[in-house]
């Protein structure tokens, strides 16, 4: 008796069971559709069934528009419709889907080690040796490396010394420079002509055959102790890095130009 009315309430629970899938319209960003969800028992809650999108990270922006275009056409995406694709100081990021999607790909950059160098190294005060070491570490991107650092590396300056930022005259017509006169430890004085910076030609990011024209400043002082001081600046530094993101950007435009809805912004 009792094994018959355990059959009749089981029997009687499956006839009000939750239906197992329903249909349910999903409002996304821009538009709305209708998914199907499923019951979870567990959770006594409707759940929609989705494979968890791995992590995906890219270093270069030639392999960035690669991942691109192969997402694009995974999805069927033939116009690149609620995509977009951000550059910024550190690399960017893509949403395949910007609609309903939760997946975004990261792009790292990796800038060149010429570019690290300058940019870490401008805007800082160097005694002698400190920036004849700096200007080594640049010799790849210095045209007339061998006769600057030669010119750079006469300034041996001990005791009292004046700087001044007079225009000098030299066989080319007249050029800014400093003029430098100094004591020596044997007592003989001298006096020596230096530029007021040099030009620089690095690639943005490793890799990469697109040069900028980085121009380099030097100021030339004495400290409270008469020692030699040359602080190195760039006013321009960051237009020209704004400058190489804008072109990333453009670059990525132009090898995505057939997906015509797909959204591409620089941000900096």
């Amino acid at each position: 008796m009792e094994a018959t009315l355990i059959k009749e309430a089981i029997e009687a629970l499956k006839d009000k069971k939750r239906p197992e899938l329903i249909d349910v319209t999903v409002y996304g960003r821009y538009s709305a559709k209708k998914q199907t969800f499923l019951y979870n028992d567990s959770a006594q809650e409707y759940e929609i069934h989705t494979s968890k999108p791995g992590e995906k990270e890219v270093r270069s922006v030639k392999a960035f528009v690669e991942i691109i275009r192969e997402e694009l056409r995974r999805q069927e995406n033939e116009s690149g419709n609620y995509s977009t694709v951000k550059i910024n100081l550190n690399g960017g990021y893509f949403i395949p889907d910007d609609n309903f999607g939760e997946e975004t790909i990261s792009f790292k950059r990796l800038n060149s080690q010429q570019w690290n160098l300058i940019k870490n190294g401008i805007n800082r005060v160097y005694d002698h040796k400190g920036f004849l070491q700096f200007l080594q570490a640049l010799a790849p991107s210095i045209n007339d490396f061998q006769e600057l650092f030669k010119r750079f590396s006469l300034l041996r300056l001990v005791g009292k010394s004046v700087l001044t930022s007079n225009p000098i005259i030299t066989s080319e017509g007249q050029a800014e420079g400093y003029t430098c006169t100094y004591r020596l430890e044997d007592g003989c004085d001298g006096e020596e002509h230096f530029p007021t910076g040099f030009a620089l030609t690095v690639p943005f990011a490793k890799a990469d055959t697109e040069l900028y024209n980085i121009p380099i400043d030097l100021l030339f002082f004495r400290n409270e102790d008469d020692e030699l001081r040359i602080e190195v600046l760039c006013p321009l530094f960051e237009n020209i890095e704004e400058k190489a993101i804008i072109d990333e950007a453009e670059f990525v435009k132009t090898e995505t130009k057939e997906y015509a809805n797909l959204l591409v912004l620089s941000d900096f």
